[in-house]
């Protein structure tokens, strides 16, 4: 029988969501090693920066004006993309399934 790893203390700086998630994933797919543990942390840390980032967007815009006075693409842009992409590659890296599985046979077999 497999120890379970103990939760991280790192996983107390995750928002309430991201504790609530680490607790259903490590659950739900028996994440009980220390190294998956510390791959799904680092994750969700990425996913509530990405989220944090997608915020001020939603509130700042997607452009701002560059010291030409030419609009830019706003700086978090690239940090959301950034962190969302670590979040993938986390849940990647744990194997884990993102979304719905697809659709298998050419379009519009089965009708």
């Amino acid at each position: 029988m497999r120890r379970t790893a103990p939760r991280p203390a790192a996983v107390k700086r995750l928002s309430a969501e991201g504790r609530r998630l680490f607790d259903s994933l490590v659950q739900e797919y028996r994440i009980d090693d220390e190294g998956g543990r510390q791959i799904l942390l680092s994750g969700l840390t990425s996913l509530g920066l990405a989220r944090e980032a997608e915020g001020r967007l939603k509130a700042e815009g997607l452009t701002v004006m560059s010291r030409l006075g030419e609009p830019k693409l706003h700086p978090l842009a690239t940090v959301a993309r950034d962190h969302r992409s670590a979040w993938l590659s986390a849940l990647k890296a744990l194997n884990l399934a993102v979304g719905d599985p697809p659709k298998l046979g050419r379009p519009g077999e089965g009708l």
